[in-house]
């Protein structure tokens, strides 16, 4: 098992046939990884916090298990955590006595991608979106790729698209440094902004650790960052083999968008022997640019440009991305996973878009304490660029509360639209709205319940879409 800091490869594994203990299963990477594991040929079982959405993993074939059984530990062969769960959590201490041993999540995904052709999706923003976008390009171009991404996709029924292609690609997640444990052969940046400083011991940690993620590529695939982000840019700039694209007129790949309507997008993205029109269903200027690194991407892994024309004609983003749950005349409820101002921003810029002249009426629920009390004064003013804005109690997460920290700070010195208010007042909005009219329900914690009972609301169905 793993015992020195060299990256994690497939031997750091037991053999396929073991028993595998996933804590914390329910997580979104957790759940691909069991899907992977499990297609592999490993006996996986589970527990979380959360029985409900453990027992749906029972048709990909996990066992679920009570989270207060700790014998879950000993009876395994490995012991896998999310970063979620705490070092000192029961099961992790039995497995610890028993001499079982014990990965975090991203060791495991490493060592089941390290030796694949692998491309490691990294950024503050829009890695998910990116990933899965590849994922589907790979997909057109008959490569047959592994992918494990961060977000529920509907084409593949999970977090997880299972495939025998050379080809592995993985949402790089900087939480809890997890990407260092990636060796990517091309490494894809969308952004590099502060971000789970909680992590870091500062900002310049945290870029180091983005250039060191990145710095594996050079000699291989190489480095894409987005031109668009300064963040990015300086990445770039630091380490060489690197390429860019974006909307900036110095990217090497630059993207338009040539027409855009509530249904999708038709876009181009052009520069070092690449002209390629694409449509693409997922609204927003920044699903444009998500795309166009997608599609960059597929090419530089050989992906032949005429089989990328339409493979995201359909793809209107990954669940709880500016996803709709419920309308009603001239009524839309968007469910939308934002939680960063950077995000807030792009998702309203989205809504704008594909809504021109509707009412947009943003519900944010703010995510974690310590991200609230750093950027409270940005999200409000983000969150002015709606009609109007409803700031939910703070969702704590992982985290213990912080003096003098709640969703007041949001609303302290934003203009008088944006207000603090109830879940139940939020719902209620879908009733009382009238004209064209656009409610997102935006954040990463449980805020989404509130959209799907304000879409049961608006169509009549208790139990939303």
């Amino acid at each position: 098992m793993l015992v020195s800091e060299r990256l994690p490869r497939l031997s750091d594994l037991p053999e396929s046939g073991s028993r595998v203990h996933l804590l914390g299963a329910a997580g979104a990477g957790m759940r691909a990884l069991a899907a992977v594991l499990i297609d592999g040929g490993w006996e996986v079982t589970g527990s979380d916090r959360d029985m409900e959405a453990l027992r749906s993993l029972s048709v990909i074939g996990l066992t679920p298990l009570s989270e207060s059984d700790s014998s879950a530990g000993t009876n395994a062969d490995v012991v896998i955590r999310s970063s979620a769960v705490p070092g000192d959590h029961p099961t992790v201490t039995a497995a610890y006595k028993a001499g079982v041993p014990i990965l975090k999540r991203a060791a495991a995904v490493g060592a089941l991608v390290n030796e694949r052709r692998l491309v490691g999706v990294a950024g503050t923003h829009g890695k998910t979106t990116v990933t899965t976008m590849l994922g589907l390009a790979l997909e057109a171009a008959d490569r047959d790729p592994l992918v494990l991404v961060g977000g529920h996709v509907s084409e593949w029924g999970g977090n997880a698209r299972i495939g025998r292609g050379p080809e592995a690609v993985v949402e790089a997640d900087e939480y809890d440094r997890s990407f260092l444990q990636l060796d990517p052969a091309l490494a894809v940046v969308t952004s590099v902004e502060p971000e789970h400083l909680e992590c870091y011991d500062s900002e310049t940690e945290l870029r180091s650790a983005f250039q060191t993620f990145a710095a594996s590529a050079v000699d291989r695939a190489g480095v894409l960052v987005c031109a668009d982000d300064a963040g990015a840019l300086e990445l770039g700039a630091a380490i060489g083999n690197r390429l860019s694209y974006g909307f900036s007129a110095s990217a090497d790949y630059r993207v338009e968008i040539l027409a855009a309507a509530s249904d999708g997008q038709r876009c181009r993205v052009k520069g070092r022997e690449l002209d390629l029109s694409f449509d693409l269903a997922a609204p927003g200027a920044h699903n444009a640019q998500n795309a166009a690194a997608a599609l960059v991407s597929a090419i530089h892994l050989g992906a032949e440009v005429e089989s990328l024309t339409g493979c995201l004609r359909h793809f209107r983003g990954v669940d709880r991305r500016l996803q709709v749950v419920g309308s009603r005349s001239d009524v839309v409820i968007v469910d939308d996973y934002a939680h960063h101002p950077t995000e807030v921003r792009a998702s309203i810029s989205a809504l704008r878009s594909a809504w021109p002249g509707a009412r947009l009426i943003v519900v944010f629920q703010p995510h974690l304490y310590s991200r609230t009390r750093t950027m409270a004064v940005e999200f409000g003013r983000e969150l002015s660029l709606a009609d109007q804005a409803l700031v939910l109690p703070i969702y704590p997460a992982r985290e213990a509360p912080i003096e003098g920290v709640d969703a007041g700070l949001v609303v302290q010195g934003a203009p008088g639209h944006v207000r603090q208010g109830s879940v139940n007042e939020a719902v209620g909005l879908a009733a009382e709205a009238g004209g064209e009219t656009v409610i997102v329900f935006m954040g990463a914690g449980d805020v989404t319940e509130a959209a799907h009972r304000a879409a049961g609301e608006l169509t009549g169905d208790a139990l939303g879409v």
